[in-house]
Parts: structure tokens; sequence; C-alpha cells
């Protein structure tokens, strides 16, 4: 079905920045690319909460964002705030980090860049399509199991009230203890995915600003993801105002080698396999040379 093959790992060159905001906070931004050089547009992966760097380039060097360089793509992988000076929270992120990253852009590169986000990651890099960035500041966007519509108890009424007592006592939640993933969160960046989640499904204004967005886009659901499942991650574009919009669910049903969990869309074995080829193709297809962007 996706024959595309696995691109061999070139040699990559790695470096991680960090980043200081107007507000003082301070994160990580890690860039990769081959060592051939790049012709394609680059890329902002955005992980989502209790993963960062890792879930896009492993310590070996492998992941998606090897990967897409190895095709032409340099990459930014951003990481969140974990702590130290400003609030650790997902708006602030939003606000204050990511135009930095879009300036860093215009600056290196000044062309319109594609946006990959995973889970929360996915629903940010969507609201900076629609809140931060310009028609010309934006190739594309592909969302893997990115959605704040169905499912997610724990941020929803009335789940949320345990959380947020939890909250009141604890400075971070402990991700790792609970089998959640990798890395815990400050306390600000639950309570920011907990308003995210409960005025979005309330409240037009979230999905009202998602029908700003007309760049191309390819959002990936797993059908064995109970996470963030397909129906709420197909409603996330249909808001989307883009004309190419694709929406794929993964799994046996539909063609695919097994049911897609939630990390598993993205870092499995039948991923790099199957899944990666398929972006690669996307991405491929609507990047060509890039063009510049418009000067200022």
């Amino acid at each position: 079905m996706h024959s595309r093959a696995v691109n061999p790992q070139p040699p990559m060159r790695v470096a991680t920045h960090t980043l200081t905001a107007a507000d003082g906070g301070r994160f990580e931004v890690t860039r990769v690319a081959a060592e051939a050089p790049a012709h394609h547009q680059p890329i902002v992966y955005l992980p989502g909460m209790f993963s960062g760097r890792r879930f896009w380039l492993s310590d070996r060097g492998v992941g998606l964002a090897a990967h897409l360089a190895g095709y032409g793509f340099p990459g930014l992988i951003v990481e969140r705030r974990r702590g130290g000076p400003g609030r650790p929270g997902l708006e602030d992120h939003l606000q204050h980090d990511l135009p930095l990253v879009r300036d860093w852009i215009r600056s290196e590169w000044n062309r319109p860049a594609f946006w990959i986000g995973h889970s929360f990651g996915g629903v940010l890099a969507s609201r900076a399509a629609a809140e931060l960035l310009d028609a010309g500041d934006l190739a594309g966007l592909v969302l893997f199991a990115a959605q704040f519509e169905d499912g997610k108890r724990m941020l929803d009424w009335p789940g949320n009230l345990l959380l947020s007592g939890f909250l009141r006592i604890q400075r971070r939640f402990p991700a790792p203890l609970l089998g959640m993933g990798p890395n815990d969160e400050p306390r600000a960046a639950m309570r920011d995915a907990m308003q995210l989640v409960t005025r979005g499904r309330r409240e037009p204004g979230l999905r009202e600003a998602l029908a700003r967005i007309h760049a191309p886009t390819l959002a990936l659901s797993g059908l064995g993801d109970t996470v963030d499942p397909p129906t709420g991650c197909e409603k996330l574009i249909m808001h989307f105002g883009s004309a190419d919009r694709r929406f794929i669910a993964a799994g046996r049903a539909t063609g695919f080698r097994e049911d897609y969990t939630h990390p598993g869309i993205v870092v499995s074995k039948a991923a790099q396999a199957e899944i990666w080829p398929l972006v690669t193709d996307w991405l491929l297809a609507r990047a060509g040379a890039g063009p510049l962007r418009a000067a200022e």
C-alpha cells in the first residue's frame, strides 16, 4: 500500500540551542539536518505532553526527524518549558516561545515551514497556524493523534475536579510514575490543558479560529488509540478551512499492518515501515523547491 522504502540513515548534524522568551522563559530547540545540503522547506516538530525531543529523535539518532532530514527537510524540534523563569504553561509556550521559532525560520530560511505535531503538540501546531503564522510562514501541517473534543476524561468535567485537587498540592504531574510517558509535566501545563479542553468543547472561539487555517493538512490517527480517538482527530481538521485536507485512520480495517496506538502512530517499527513513508510522500508532493517568503 505504501511503497517508499525507509531512507537509510544518512550522517546527521544535530545541535541543541536554548532560547529565552520575552517573559524570561527558557526552552530548548534541537536542530536536525543531514550532512548533505537541505533542499526542501524546514519542519517544526512539536511533541505532545509527557514527551520531548526523543519522541522525534532518539539518542541513537533514530526518529522521524532524522528520516525526513535525509529527504532534504531540515528540522527544528521544539521542547516546552519544564521549569525555570517564566510560567511553564501551554499558553505561554504558544504566545511567547513559538513566535521565536517562527522568527528563526524567517531569518534562517526565508521560506514557509511545515509544522508537525503529536497529540497536544498537534493542537498547539494548529493553534499556531491559526493565531501566530502568516500565510507565507506555513507550507502545511501534519498532525498525529491530535484533538481536544473526544475522550480526555481527566481533563474535562467532572474528571478535572480530581486533577485540579491533585495539582493544588503537587507542583508537577508524575506521568512516568503513572506509565503515561517519559516526562512529568508542570502544574501550569496541566491546568492549561484542562482549560483548552473545557473551553474548546463549550465555547466556539477555538473552533472558529481553526477555520482560518487554509494550509495543506494531513491528519493521522490510530484505530488502536484510546487516548485521542480517531473521531476527535477527524473533527479537528474538519474545523479547518483547508481545501487540501486529508484524514487517515490507521488500522487493520483500513489496510495497515496494525491498529496503531497513541505513541505507536509515530514511534513503532510498523510506523517506520508504512507511516513514515506515507508522510514523506505527502510532504514531497507539496514541497518541491518551495517558494520564498515575500520580502517584509
